[in-house]
């Protein structure tokens, strides 16, 4: 992990680093509803951390990153089901979109092919099992199960549906995850997995906002913890 520490600079002594300290422009900069930005470096130039969104990430030595590119206010619970998911065992990063309720989507949305987040970048590049976490404007309780990895996507399916959950692996086209210039697969194995979770499944998993998992949602997140327990 020493290289990682020297990368971000951030490393302490118990590997968790918290928010991102980059500099923004004045909160004047947030109002008002702009369209979505061509990246993440763009995206930075103009809205401000801390006011906008939040950036924070915990490191482990776990060969596992779960990230959520879109979580806070943008694609809800999908910052829960991250942190859930990672728990304190495996390495985490988030982008938390804060602004207020009806502003953070498509403003603060920025798609997976154009998520250049470095701090984040760097962390997926040091590990072989990256795993990202969406929100899928889709009807039902479905989990979608996309990206390069499709041998981890397929056990994942088969662990979520053994318990009870419905799942649909490969994902449909318009969400597959299989770009190689999607953030996910750009982890040392150069496949990571995505996922496309329906706003019911989200809320059934977590019924209130920075609340704990219903008995459906421990379900979920067990299953996928044990898929890569052993990794």
């Amino acid at each position: 992990m020493g290289g990682i520490a020297v990368a971000l600079g951030i490393l302490t002594g118990c590997g968790v680093a918290p928010v991102e300290q980059a500099p923004g422009l004045p909160a004047a900069a947030t109002s008002g509803k702009v369209g979505e930005y061509p990246s993440m470096t763009a995206l930075r130039k103009v809205e401000q951390a801390g006011v906008a969104y939040d950036l924070t990430w915990a490191i482990t030595d776990s060969p596992l990153i779960v990230v959520a590119p879109h979580g806070g206010a943008i694609e809800l619970r999908t910052s829960e089901l991250t942190s859930a998911i990672a728990g304190a065992d495996h390495t985490q990063c988030q982008f938390k979109g804060k602004l207020p309720a009806g502003q953070n989507s498509p403003r603060l949305h920025v798609t997976s092919e154009n998520w250049d987040t470095e701090e984040c970048l760097i962390l997926i590049r040091q590990r072989p099992h990256a795993l990202s976490i969406h929100g899928a404007n889709k009807p039902g309780e479905v989990a979608y199960i996309g990206g390069r990895d499709t041998a981890t996507g397929a056990e994942l399916a088969t662990a979520l549906r053994s318990a009870g959950f419905s799942v649909q692996q490969p994902a449909p086209a318009d969400i597959a995850g299989t770009s190689i210039d999607n953030f996910v697969n750009k982890d040392a194995d150069g496949a990571g997995v995505q996922f496309e979770l329906t706003t019911d499944l989200r809320m059934l998993l977590f019924p209130t906002r920075d609340g704990p998992p219903s008995t459906r949602g421990q379900a979920f997140i067990d299953a996928v913890r044990s898929v890569y327990a052993n990794r």
